[in-house]
Formats: structure tokens, sequence, C-alpha cells
């Protein structure tokens, strides 16, 4: 007589919780090994030429190299470097394909001081070049606003602080603009502009003769040199800070600023001792 064995099929909840549980703790344990043994930098790597064939980006040295100086650039700093919004690419002027965004490098002495006005101003407007064929006006530029209100950045002063007030309008700067009858046309090549999209496409494969007669087209309206601190910081400069919207007492520190006195009066700088 044969005797037959039912297949259980009433176990208690809890074995089916407890072998859920292991089941996941065993498949865990099983790709942490796997892991370890493939690319985890504490085992032996062994898919690690693998990853870095086929799905690893490679890095370019140039561009490496390029943050490395700039973040040895902001620790060189004397004052802190604050971070403003920055415009898309293809608003920025043209000038950015071949500038960094502090481009007076050469003058140790008041390169710093340069640099900081182009928290206020685009490029061209010190370093227009004067024509008595083309009346230049300077007003606030924006991409993306053809007439900007403000209140703007560094035109006014926080009455509770004494420092200048931040304003709403960051991305605003001073700029030059040619009067053409009852018009004004901006002086600003913008990154989107065709002549700057060309360039950036073909500039790889130009000579650097090549190059140069680009250069000469988007320099067609600027000057080497930049104007002199008297030129915008005097009553009769070239720019009129209240008609730009600066309150009246910060417009007379712009006009009567003595920092411009120290670079042309004095040729040594000297720190105190507590920054050696």
């Amino acid at each position: 007589m044969s005797q037959t064995t039912d297949k259980r099929t009433d176990h208690p909840k809890i074995a089916y919780l407890i072998g859920f549980v292991v089941l996941t703790v065993t498949f865990l344990v099983f790709i942490g090994v796997l892991h370890h043994l493939a690319v985890s930098p504490h085992g032996p790597e062994l898919l690690k030429p693998v990853v870095e064939k086929y799905f690893t980006e490679h890095k370019s040295a140039v561009l490496e190299e390029a943050k490395r100086l700039q973040e040895l650039e902001i620790h060189r700093h004397f004052h802190n470097i604050v971070d403003f919004p920055q415009l898309a690419e293809g608003q920025r002027p043209a000038c950015y394909i071949c500038h960094s965004d502090y481009p007076h490098v050469k003058n140790k002495k008041i390169r710093s001081l340069l640099n900081m006005h182009t928290q206020y101003f685009v490029c061209e407007t010190c370093h227009i070049k004067e024509s008595e064929e083309k009346t230049v006006v300077y007003k606030w530029y924006n991409p993306g606003d053809e007439n900007p209100t403000g209140p703007f950045f560094g035109t006014r002063y926080d009455p509770e602080t004494g420092a200048l007030a931040t304003g709403t309008d960051l991305l605003s700067k001073i700029a030059p603009y040619f009067k053409k009858e009852d018009k004004l046309v901006s002086a600003i090549q913008a990154q989107d502009a065709p002549l700057a999209r060309d360039f950036v496409k073909v500039r790889d494969s130009l000579s650097p003769e090549q190059r140069d007669v680009f250069k000469m087209k988007f320099h067609e309206n600027i000057k080497p040199k930049g104007y002199e601190c008297e030129v915008c910081h005097s009553k009769t400069g070239v720019l009129d800070f209240e008609a730009l919207g600066f309150e009246a007492n910060r417009a007379v520190d712009l006009q009567q600023m003595n920092i411009k006195g120290m670079i042309t009066k004095y040729k040594e700088f000297h720190l105190p001792a507590l920054f050696k």
C-alpha cells in the first residue's frame, strides 16, 4: 500500500516574510560582491578598463587646466568675488568668445580695479572708438529687456547699512549706443550675431592670419586702450550718472572718487603687515 504526502500550503505568513527578507539580503550581497569585484575602487576593478573606454566622458586637459587656473585666480584675490547671474552664452557680448570675465591681467597694480568695472559696464563702454561721424550715448543694456528700468546694482546706498544696495536688476550694464537720427543702435555684438556664430564654427580651422581678419571685424568700433579714470570719474565725464539712475550722493562719490588719485599719484601701495 503506497502512501502519498500532500505538499504543505498552509505555511504561516511569517515564514514567507522571513523567506523574502533572506532572498532580498542574498540578492543585495550578490550585487555588492559583483560591484566590489567589477568597479569599486576598493576592489580589483575588473571592469574598469571597459568602463573607461565606453562609458566615461573623456575630460579635456585644456578645460581642466582652465578650471584650475580660474580657481587659483579666485583664491589669489584680496577681496571676495561675488557671484553674479550670468547671461546665456548666446546673449553675452562677442568679446567673451576670446576674453574671460576678468579680462584685465597685465597691470597688477590696477587690474582688480579694472575688472571690478565689469560688474557695471560692458567692454565697449570703456573701449568704444570715438568718431566725429558717430554720436555715442550711454544707457543701461539688457539683452532680455529693451528698456530696463532697474533698480540697478550699485546705483544707490542701502540707508541702513551704508553699503551698496544690490537692486533687483543684476544683469543690466551700462553700454554705448550709436545715435542714428532718432534711433539708438547698440554698439554691442552678441555671440548669437551671425558673424560671431560663424566665427565660433570655423575658428579651429582658421590660420592665425585668418583669425586676425575676423578680430579686426569684431574690433571695428573698439580701441585697445580704455578710458583713463578721470574721463568718467569727474563732473564733466562722459557718463551722466544721475541720468543713468544713480542717486545724487552716489553720483557725487563716483565723480570725486579718491581711488583715481591713489592710482595716478602713488607708484607703490603697501598693505598692512597683518596681511603678510
